[in-house]
């Protein structure tokens, strides 16, 4: 998990500036590995990010069945088309992106007989207090009236929230992963929740 700080009582988000160029590389490397038809990348690279997937996905659809054939699908896709994938130095993210769309389209399969049926409405998570998401001075009292305010806020909201500092996404990355329309668009979205957050724990 990245190490962002959330000052809650503040207009300012901080950034701590820890970016760890060998992990970058070493994603690219695994990734050409992969691509160029190594097995053991392959398995490495499933193996490594199975449980974030899983996660994530069950943050999105609320449905572990589906969850897991959407899973399968982007394992079984990312190695009948590797050949034709390009490069990444952010494998995680790359992945999350293809599961989310995979239940996209899952989820329209079932819009006919599902009116209410909208992927993400149940996105949901909570700040644990060793998570260096947040301030270490921050004691639990207040991490437990963090969640409370995320609890209150919007699906779209917690999402954003969660792909930026609990992910560590730029905004490009989160305006891509949601489908935005622009990094402005971002910007605003994001502002808005922390606007939500620090108005409940004023």
């Amino acid at each position: 998990m990245p190490n962002y700080k959330l000052d809650p009582f503040s207009s300012e988000i901080s950034e701590i500036k820890n970016t760890d160029a060998t992990k970058i590389v070493a994603q690219g490397i695994l990734w050409d590995e992969f691509r160029k038809g190594g097995d053991a990348a392959f398995i490495q690279i499933y193996e490594q990010f199975f449980d974030s997937l899983f996660a994530y996905g069950m943050r999105l659809s609320n449905d572990e069945s589906q969850t897991k054939d959407g899973i399968q699908e982007v394992f079984f896709d990312l190695k009948r088309l590797r050949h034709k994938i390009g490069p990444t130095d952010n494998i995680k993210f790359y992945l999350l992106k293809c599961l989310k769309r995979k239940l996209q389209r899952q989820f329209s399969k079932w819009e006919h007989r599902r009116e209410s049926l909208d992927i993400g409405q149940y996105f949901d998570f909570t700040i644990s207090h060793e998570q260096q998401l947040i301030d270490q001075q921050m004691g639990l009292d207040k991490i437990e009236q963090l969640n409370s305010a995320i609890a209150k806020l919007s699906p779209r909201k917690k999402e954003i929230i969660y792909y930026f500092f609990y992910e560590g996404f730029s905004y490009v990355q989160v305006q891509e992963i949601m489908g935005l329309d622009s990094v402005k668009t971002t910007r605003n979205l994001m502002y808005k929740a922390l606007g939500f957050l620090r108005e409940k724990l004023k």
